[in-house]
Order: C-alpha cells, then structure tokens, then sequence
C-alpha cells in the first residue's frame, strides 16, 4: 500500500528521561545502607560523627549505631541548621527530627 517507514510514535521509558544522577560520596569506602527501591536512585552518601547519611530521589536516611531515621522527601515541610552541629527537619505530619 505505501511505504514503510519509521514508526509515528516513538516508545520513551521514563528512565529515559531521566537518568539517574551520579552517586557522590564523601569516602570511596561507604556503602548504601538500605536496600534501594524500585526507580531510586541514591545521590549522596556521607558520614557525621555518630551516623550515616544517605539521600536519594526518594527519601533521607540517617542511621545511626542504634537506630534509623528514613524520611519520605515529600514529607519534609522545612529544614533548619541550628548552630553549627545541628539539623532540625521539620515535617508536614508535625514530626521533627
């Protein structure tokens, strides 16, 4: 009937779109500390004095010794830096970490 040619519609995944972006590490000999979610992608992993700090496209992950604080990034209402040494992270549940 008429000439073949290339598709109209062309077939886009969304990671495609987006890529996910390169892990930056503060040392070479962290790991990630969560098993990473479908689509996650961890953006930066770093150390502070008595924890491990992991963000992704997806949630903030401190753990430390003894316990573990995940938060949905969504969640997250505002984010303070009192004095020097502290982060107060407020979140829209009314939670602060």
């Amino acid at each position: 009937m008429g000439e073949e040619g290339p598709p109209s519609l062309e077939y886009i995944q969304a990671k495609d779109l987006f890529p996910p972006k390169e892990l930056v590490k503060e040392e070479e000999n962290l790991q990630v500390p969560f098993t990473v979610l479908q689509g996650e992608g961890v953006e930066f992993l770093g150390r502070a004095t008595d924890a491990l700090i992991a963000i992704s496209n997806y949630r903030l992950h401190i753990k430390f010794k003894d316990s573990v604080i995940n938060v949905p990034l969504r969640m997250i209402d505002s984010v303070e830096s009192r004095d020097m040494f502290q982060l107060h992270i407020a979140c829209k549940d009314s939670k602060v970490v």
